[in-house]
């Protein structure tokens, strides 16, 4: 909280750019018909008020945060502050591997379907084979990473085939996300979206796993739910889009407050007192465990 009882958020997400070296299907960027990219100079300006005012957790995002210009030396200013880098993993070579192993408040975290069929499939070919020399160029130089796993419709049950999944899990990484898909972006498909009774099974696969690996695993927007994530949109976490828009959460786009135009501090406040005026669309009889897709649904039948 500041000096006037408005909460800062610990965690920031920055969507870099809309740009990216690869194409997939489902990816909730896809939502700009023109490239768009955060400039330097106001990533540096919103990374020093984040940090003047109390924040330290920047979850990076794009399109591909790779291919932001000067990226790494831009964070190397930064040492004090955490970085989670969300990125397809095909630009990791063995140059930026050691690049990041002088810069250990940065984790790269990579995203991929689960088998090489699966990731090739809503990837493009090749990519899973980009991967994995990613993951061993990163395990190479002793860096902290995770990987990221879009569950869906499609990929839910093979994830669960233990022999073909722990052949190769966790990947040598130390953290791991299990990302349930949401339909967003301009390709959204609602027949990717995972069914109850398919939730309900992959949960107690997910729960068995983390029993029995030491890999700090997350299954989402489930544990975000438990942690009460999605009701503290605006107020624990927000997102900076590539044009400098605020907004509570990556699936409520909103084009009211740009820190072009105001302070953070000030973007903050506002996004704060208009989650707390719209909390009861929150509430509705749509089972989806993310409390903001549920929201983001109302809104629209609202419109």
């Amino acid at each position: 909280m500041d000096n006037n009882g408005n909460p800062i958020p610990h965690t920031i997400f920055i969507s870099l750019l809309s740009d990216c070296n690869l194409a997939c299907d489902h990816c909730y960027a896809r939502i700009y018909k023109e490239k768009k990219i955060l400039p330097g100079e106001m990533l540096e300006n919103i990374l020093l008020q984040a940090e003047s005012l109390g924040s330290f957790i920047f979850m990076l995002t794009g399109g591909e945060p790779m291919l932001y210009p000067n990226l790494m030396e831009i964070l190397s200013g930064h040492k004090n502050s955490f970085f989670i880098l969300i990125t397809n993993g095909t630009m990791i070579s063995e140059a930026v591997a050691k690049k990041l192993s002088g810069l250990p408040h940065i984790i790269p975290v990579i995203s991929l379907e689960g088998d090489l069929r699966e990731t090739d499939k809503r990837r493009g070919a090749g990519v899973y084979h980009n991967v994995m020399n990613a993951f061993a160029n990163l395990k190479n130089n002793k860096i902290l990473y995770g990987f990221s796993i879009t569950v869906t419709a499609e990929n839910v049950e093979l994830i669960q085939v233990e022999e073909a999944f722990l052949e190769k899990y966790p990947f040598g990484a130390k953290l791991g996300l299990f990302i349930e898909y949401i339909p967003t972006g301009r390709s959204h498909d609602y027949g990717l979206s995972l069914s109850t009774q398919q939730r309900t099974l992959f949960r107690q696969w997910f729960l068995n796993l983390k029993e029995r690996t030491n890999t700090y695993l997350l299954h989402l927007p489930n544990d975000g739910r438990l942690l009460d994530c999605s009701r503290k949109a605006g107020s624990e976490f927000i997102h900076i889009n590539p044009e400098g828009y605020t907004a509570s959460c990556i699936l409520l786009p909103s084009d009211k407050y740009s820190v072009s135009e105001s302070p953070l501090e000030v973007c903050i406040q506002r996004l704060y007192k208009d989650n707390e005026e719209d909390k009861h669309l929150c509430e509705t009889s749509e089972s989806h465990p993310c409390v903001n897709y549920r929201k983001r649904l109302k809104m629209q039948y609202k419109t």
